[in-house]
């Protein structure tokens, strides 16, 4: 009897120890589970981190040559140049940006090239004389308001109206500036904007809501953004809001437009396999 007991008190315990062993070696080596949340998480960073990193690069180029251009206008300007390009509005790569929270003894116009990263023109541009005198404040899509109209525009066709040649602006931004047309707010030169008139006075003149320029810079402004060019009209204002803001849209933009520069440099030659393989 005693003999049994000497026996089986080893054995229940060598076994006890075997199972604890056991289970400690399963819960070092059995993977872990993938914890959805947090990879999806990295992924929605990454897509973040292309439009911030590509921005952070146009910009850096851009900035040099409009130090006055701030980096959250451009911002803007930007993601929804993207957004109409995904949506097949545009193909022009030019970008033009008219700041109307800047005083208009100020040149608030940029017409930008992304495709080369480079400065254009940078000059004057007028605001409507009832957003304000000197600041432009107030906005508004209403006819007859003679209020400057905020959100992003494609630019359309020329025609020659009563300041001459002038062209044609299509608003996007529904509430916003989609009475453009009916409005007849058009690009057009005109005698009170420019270098000039500061001589006599400390601001712009003012327009009936038209973004006018000066008379001897129109027509180069028109052949640089005529035919479907983006145009983005910003002022300060807590109402405006647009569906071109959209960061997932510029992203896909981004991501579109890598994926065809990376076919683009496959030569001819190679196979699919290894066009596979390069994508």
């Amino acid at each position: 009897m005693k003999l049994r007991k000497s026996i089986l008190v080893p054995s229940i315990i060598f076994l006890f120890l075997a199972i604890v062993i056991n289970t400690s070696w399963r819960s070092i080596h059995s993977p872990r589970p993938i914890n959805h949340k947090v990879f999806n998480k990295k992924k929605k960073t990454n897509r973040g981190s292309l439009l911030s990193n590509t921005f952070e690069s146009v910009y850096e180029h851009v900035q040099k040559l409009a130090p006055t251009l701030d980096s959250v206008v451009f911002r803007q300007a930007y993601i929804g140049y993207l957004n109409l390009r995904e949506q097949g509005k545009t193909d022009s790569p030019i970008l033009t940006i008219a700041d109307l929270s800047i005083h208009s003894s100020k040149p608030r116009l940029w017409i930008i090239d992304l495709e080369r990263d480079s400065l254009l023109l940078n000059t004057f541009v007028a605001h409507g004389r009832g957003s304000g005198i000197q600041e432009a404040r107030l906005f508004s899509d209403r006819p007859n308001s003679n209020q400057s109209s905020l959100g992003f525009y494609l630019t359309g066709e020329t025609y020659q109206g009563k300041h001459g040649r002038s062209l044609k602006l299509d608003g996007l931004d529904r509430g916003f500036n989609t009475n453009a047309r009916a409005r007849g707010i058009v690009l057009h030169g005109a005698w009170y904007v420019g270098a000039n008139i500061l001589k006599g006075q400390d601001r712009m003149g003012v327009s009936q809501g038209c973004p006018a320029v000066s008379e001897p810079l129109k027509d180069k402004i028109i052949d640089l953004i005529k035919n479907k060019s983006v145009l983005y009209i910003y002022g300060k204002s807590a109402k405006y809001q647009s569906a071109y803001l959209n960061e997932q849209t510029a992203t896909q933009s981004l991501m579109a437009a890598n994926m065809d520069e990376s076919k683009s440099e496959i030569p001819d030659s190679m196979s699919l396999a290894e066009a596979g393989n390069l994508l």
